[in-house]
Parts: C-alpha cells; structure tokens; sequence
C-alpha cells in the first residue's frame, strides 16, 4: 500500500491524497525532475489484489487506455503526461488540476438551462474526441468533471470543465476482465444496457451525461435509491420523473433518457440540440418535411380517337 512520502518509479513523490474511486486512488505528487506538482493515479481494481492472467490483462489493458488517452490532447480531456510502468499496479501521471469538482460546485447552486448546455457541450466534445478514439467513459458523473479556473468573462458561471478518471473505461473490442456481476461505476448514472449486460456503445456514455445535466438543473437525481440494488433497479424499471426546472433543456433531457439506446441522439445531433439550448432556443424534435402533393392519378395514354365524322346533309343516300 502506498503511502505519504513514497517515491514512484524513482521521480514522483507522492504528497497527499486526493480521492478514491472504482479503480484507483489519486495523489497529488512532486516531480522531482521537473520540479512541479502533477496527479498520480494508482490503477487497481477494489478488492482482493489480481493475480495471474487476471492482473497481466488488467495491466495491458490500462495500459493500452492510457497510450490512447494521452494521443487525444483535447482541452476538455485530462491531459496524461507520464505512464509509470512498475509493479505492482502502473500509475498514470496526469496534469494537477484544481481540486473542485462539479459535484463541489452543486453542492452550493443548480445550474440555469442554458448554462448547464454550455457545460454538456464540453463534456459532449470530450466524449467525441474519446469515443472516436474508441475509448468509452462507463462513469461520467460530476465527481468526474473537474472544473478549471474561469477566465474573466465567465465570472460566477461554471468555470470550463474537464472530464478526468478514465480508469476505468474500456476499448472498444477489448477483453472484459472484471468478475462477472462486478459493478463498477456509480449505480444511478449507469445506463440501462450496462446492468443488464446487453452490450453497450457511446449511446450508454450519453444517457450518463443525460443524468449528469439532470441533477446540474433539477437538483436531484432522480434515480437514487436507499440502496444499490434498489437504484439499479430504477435505473432498469422506473421512469424518470419529467424535468420541472429545465426550460429549453427539457426536450434534450427527454431525448437523451430513454432505455432503448438506440432511440438516443447521437453526438452530432445531440451537440446541435445543446447548441440551440445554449443560445437561448428551444430545441424542438425536427419535424418530418411534408411530401410535395401528389398529382391525381392519370390514366394510361391510349392513341386520340378519330375526329367524329359531320353528320350527312339531309338527303344523302
């Protein structure tokens, strides 16, 4: 177990810890070669230590994640600096970001509709640039939105934001390693096809961003349950209860949680919609374009009939 003090791969000592979550514990630490403070994150499954094929997959597969993650350079994507490659567990050196969270700053206010589209177009770029790369989240919640400082201009609005915590996320294609029936991820943002097992694809990343925006407005999450098994259950069986506090936001809230992924908007359409909330519009379903009128039937062309013949002069034989 790592502790205070300890020096990782001979160059970052670690000085406090940040936070814990379903794959690892995150430190903030000192790079004693390039003298700055940066994040450690320690990569390990809860539980019992992996052993075998168990922990040789686990680290190729971090490993992998990690060498994706750190080709994205995206301004809404942790940045990775470092991936330490030692026993037992590797450990991701990423930038040292303030340690406010979204879930920090909703503790203390809601957000307005158009502020909260602002801040899910953000989020929703992250997810392009992640999802393009064939990496998904399986964990977006506001405890994984880190908030940067705010430049001038958006004083007392929520600061531009970063989508970090990755640790857990899985390449497209990639072997499935964690036990069958281990939950990872926090229960009332998991999309319904992930309890169920059924497969899952970027949609399963956007009904995740759907809560996050339904919490950031409304205030509540409206899926918590008194216990996992009870909120798992309502996330697979119980409706959502309509947005009262989101305005504009309301129709995307609607389109993004519904069970059957796909009848989910897919990223560009979904950055549209937010688009159009973020500018004060309210986004309405696209109506389908009415058909040009149809022209009566015609009848099959048959050759004109002979002119009539005038009628004989009276006394004609």
């Amino acid at each position: 177990m790592s502790g205070q003090g300890d020096v990782i791969d001979g160059r970052f000592e670690l000085l406090r810890r940040l936070g814990s979550g379903g794959m690892g514990t995150v430190w903030r630490a000192r790079d004693t070669v390039l003298h700055r403070e940066v994040a450690l994150k320690e990569v390990r499954p809860p539980g019992p230590e992996p052993a075998g094929d168990t922990s040789r997959l686990l680290r190729e597969r971090v490993l992998r994640e990690a060498r994706a993650l750190a080709r994205l350079n995206h301004p809404h994507v942790v940045t990775i600096h470092h991936i330490a490659d030692v026993e037992p567990h590797p450990w991701l050196v990423m930038e040292l970001l303030p340690g406010r969270t979204l879930q920090d700053f909703l503790e203390q206010r809601t957000l307005p509709p158009r502020e909260a589209a602002r801040m899910g177009r953000e989020v929703l770029s992250a997810l392009r640039a992640a999802h393009a790369a064939g990496i998904l989240h399986r964990d977006i919640k506001p405890a994984n939105i880190l908030l940067r400082e705010p430049p001038p201009d958006r004083q007392g609005e929520v600061p531009p934001v970063v989508l970090t915590d990755f640790g857990i996320a899985a390449l497209q294609g990639s072997t499935q390693i964690t036990a069958t029936g281990e939950l990872i991820g926090s229960p009332e943002y998991i999309a319904p096809e992930r309890v169920r097992g059924t497969g899952e694809g970027p949609a399963a990343d956007l009904w995740s961003l759907g809560l996050v925006l339904y919490v950031a407005v409304e205030g509540v999450s409206p899926l918590r349950r008194s216990s996992t098994l009870a909120t798992l259950a309502a996330v697979l069986d119980e409706p959502v209860p309509p947005p009262v506090r989101s305005g504009p936001l309301a129709p995307v809230l609607e389109a993004l949680l519904v069970r059957d992924p796909a009848l989910r908007p897919d990223v560009e359409r979904l950055d549209a919609m937010l688009a159009a909330v973020a500018d004060g519009v309210a986004w309405q379903p696209t109506q389908t374009a009415p058909r040009p009128p149809v022209p009566p039937t015609q009848t099959a062309s048959r050759p004109p009939l002979p002119p009539t013949a005038p009628p004989p002069p009276p006394g004609a034989p």
